[in-house]
């Protein structure tokens, strides 16, 4: 999309010009192979991780083990190697204007940042919700099938966790864009994003303190799994909702005040 088409819409209400801004972001997302390829890439690890689960439940369950576990919930647990490729294609999104030079551009055509960063919210977090859903349903036949009965699930079980999965994709997006907001580089990103999502439950869990235990399941991965399953305890998927909209909020909001206050 051209600078004079967005100025144009500049020059309306914030809905046109919101809707210019997204269009062209989607325009960026489309003309990026490399961040189509992520996404790709991540939905096709899933399906393979998911039937190998499902085949290695299925193998301990014939030894005398009780791993019977819904399929789509399996699927779900292979999103905490999976989910880095979607945080990369998020970072990458923002982090590549800024190692290309295009940043001044796009702020020139947008010169309003809180549109251009709804803009970029919108796209991200649209895109992670369609990649959370169509990743659990088409991992979800091919996991039940190598589980066999130890993957048996209903049609609602089927439901949360590509709902869950949807919305944790999009949060995470929003998060892990607020923290390229912050870096304003791709390593700095996506190496923040990891420490947050991989880095930091396998650290606090080691430190034998009840306070820090706890906060720990306060965590975006926690929080995304009691939400997918349903879990009641040690909080409902009302809360992980919750704590997930916090996390995404606060790292959105400081990447915004640092864009703000900065120069491209």
């Amino acid at each position: 999309m051209s600078t004079l088409k967005i100025n144009e819409s500049k020059e309306g209400n914030f809905a046109g010009s919101l809707l210019a801004a997204t269009r062209a972001e989607t325009t960026k997302f489309i003309g990026l192979r490399a961040l189509v390829g992520l996404y790709a890439s991540g939905i096709l690890v899933t399906i393979a991780l998911g039937w190998l689960l499902g085949a290695s439940a299925k193998a301990s369950g014939d030894n005398g083990f009780d791993t019977a576990m819904p399929a789509p919930l399996l699927v779900f647990a292979t999103l905490q190697f999976g989910q880095l490729f979607f945080a990369a294609a998020a970072a990458l999104q923002i982090t590549n204007e800024y190692s290309s030079g295009t940043i001044a551009t796009t702020l020139q055509s947008v010169p309003r940042r809180a549109i251009l960063v709804t803009a970029k919210a919108i796209f991200l977090a649209t895109v992670g919700f369609l990649a959370g859903v169509v990743m659990i349903l088409l991992a979800t036949i091919p996991t039940a099938l190598s589980a066999e009965q130890y993957g048996v699930f209903e049609l609602s079980d089927l439901l949360s966790a590509a709902f869950g999965a949807g919305v944790y994709l999009a949060l995470l997006s929003l998060m892990v864009l607020g923290l390229g907001l912050l870096c304003r580089n791709s390593a700095g990103a996506i190496v923040s994003a990891i420490m947050l999502i991989v880095g930091l439950p396998q650290i606090l869990q080691l430190i034998p303190l009840r306070w820090v235990q706890e906060f720990t399941q306060y965590l975006p991965t926690n929080a995304a799994t009691f939400m997918a399953t349903g879990a009641s305890e040690p909080y409902g998927p009302g809360v992980a909702f919750m704590v997930l909209l916090a996390w995404s909020l606060v790292l959105l909001g400081a990447g915004y005040f640092t864009l703000s206050r900065r120069d491209a």
